[in-house]
């Protein structure tokens, strides 16, 4: 459904994407994945439509987005950006509401389907009781699943999430992230996730895209790309990889810089002048 062909992308001079590609399919939870500043929120912006390549083309369905107008890509991709800037006097279940907007004509209100799809996407994001809340009352935990109730809402085919879980405790990442891959089972919809932590991305993605120097350095299932040697390579870092016990994909260890291990469990010795521990 999704395809990147050729991306190119520059902040003045300094090169951010060099010729990206990549696909997400329908049905597809794809993860992206790699060091800070190597192009994973300019990925989701320049599909998303708030910035433009300088080359390359996006397109859903076969078709080219720069055809979109902004509407009909509203239609199409629902985001939920990292960090938003958010009308806190807006009640939650105002903001959820947007997420219909697309749908609606010229002066068009909401109606009662578009009310009823608002409170089950807060009701899947546990934020139902916050409905009548202003969104400047509520943590930064609970206005992320605000945010993403109201990407929800939209209903839109392919859905962009820019660190969805950065600002959420442990229960509510998971749940943001069971709540996401339900989304795209029910509605065969295309994910398109950027985030940092390996294991919750191995846990949940279909595919992980590992992004290097402006390109696709690995893309593949979880356990052919979050490899001890990729990450290495991409992220300068020495880390154990282990296997979930719920499903078997990668869990990412780093190694420690201070006290090494042979193997996981198993601390070397370490004595002090006189021999002792």
């Amino acid at each position: 459904m999704l395809t990147v062909d050729g991306l190119y992308f520059a902040y003045k001079d300094s090169p951010v994407l060099r010729g990206l590609n990549l696909t997400a399919g329908r049905g597809e939870l794809v993860g992206l994945v790699g060091p800070n500043g190597t192009g994973k929120t300019t990925v989701l912006r320049l599909i998303s439509g708030v910035l433009s390549p300088s080359d390359g083309r996006i397109r859903v369905d076969g078709q080219d987005l720069r055809t979109f107008k902004a509407a009909e890509r509203a239609a199409l991709i629902s985001v939920v950006p990292q960090n938003p800037t958010l009308p806190l006097t807006f009640r939650v279940v105002d903001l959820v509401l947007m997420g219909r907007n697309p749908h609606l004509g010229l002066m068009q209100w909401e109606g009662r389907r578009d009310r009823e799809i608002a409170w089950r996407a807060m009701e899947l994001t546990e934020i139902g009781h916050l409905a009548q809340r202003p969104l400047g009352s509520l943590s930064g935990g609970e206005r992320q699943r605000a945010v993403v109730a109201m990407a929800l809402a939209q209903e839109a085919p392919v859905m962009l999430l820019d660190e969805p879980t950065a600002s959420l405790d442990l229960a509510h990442q998971i749940g943001i992230m069971d709540m996401v891959r339900d989304f795209q089972g029910a509605r065969a919809g295309t994910v398109l996730v950027a985030m940092h932590d390996l294991t919750l991305a191995a846990q949940y993605c279909d595919r992980i895209v590992m992004i290097a120097d402006g390109r696709a350095y690995a893309d593949g299932p979880p356990g052919s790309v979050l490899t001890a040697e990729n990450i290495s390579a991409v992220y300068g870092a020495d880390v154990f990889i282990l296997a979930h016990p719920q499903g078997g994909t990668p869990v990412v260890l780093p190694r420690s810089a201070g006290r090494r291990y042979d193997a996981p469990g198993e601390a070397l010795r370490h004595t002090d002048a006189d021999g002792r521990m």
